[in-house]
């Protein structure tokens, strides 16, 4: 199965190779080309616009920087959500607001896709080591469909709850995190 990725900055760039090192045929995008060149070298497929990489794939993860960013890729002009065969799979890991993770994953229902957000605990280095948490929101089943990759990029996933409930405890992580800073 070729999975798609999109989003390939400090998170998403050592997300994906991830995958690619343990084998995985990725199909990747991000709106500055050249940072997709080092997975390219290394066989992944270098599509032009987000809608290209939905044409590929049946499973879509997302690592972005803005909700702004997120929406574009998904329902903008060249986004991917349309052009996904139908009952596919959208792993949203940008850190975003539970309302907007909401509006999101009605999106994709609207177009008969599947949807999880999953943001991601941990920086550069446990993302290079495939030492993230992931926080789930979304149905049992489609986690269980990506564990094992998720397990690649983590050393942990938790399901906390539906949709909209991994991009809330992922907030409540950081506020927490934020305040021992502080203290």
């Amino acid at each position: 199965m070729k999975i798609g990725f999109i989003g390939l900055g400090i998170m998403g760039s050592r997300m994906a190779a991830r995958l690619q090192q343990a084998g995985h045929e990725l199909v990747v995008y991000n709106r500055t080309q050249a940072r997709a060149d080092e997975l390219v070298e290394k066989g992944a497929t270098r599509a032009t616009t987000p809608e290209e990489v939905a044409q590929r794939c049946r499973l879509v993860f997302t690592m972005l920087s803005t909700p702004e960013a997120v929406e574009e890729v998904a329902v903008g002009k060249d986004g991917f959500l349309k052009a996904l065969p139908g009952n596919s799979l959208w792993v949203n890991c940008s850190t975003v607001n539970p309302s907007f993770t909401l509006k999101m994953a009605q999106h994709a229902k609207k177009m008969g896709q599947r949807f999880l957000d999953a943001p991601v605990s941990g920086s550069l280095v446990p993302a290079e080591k495939g030492e993230l948490i992931f926080l789930i929101g979304g149905d049992a089943a489609d986690v269980e469909q990506v564990r094992e990759l998720l397990n690649l990029m983590g050393k942990e996933v938790v399901h906390v709850g539906g949709h909209g409930q991994g991009s809330g405890m992922k907030m409540v992580n950081n506020m927490m995190l934020a305040q021992a800073m502080a203290s």
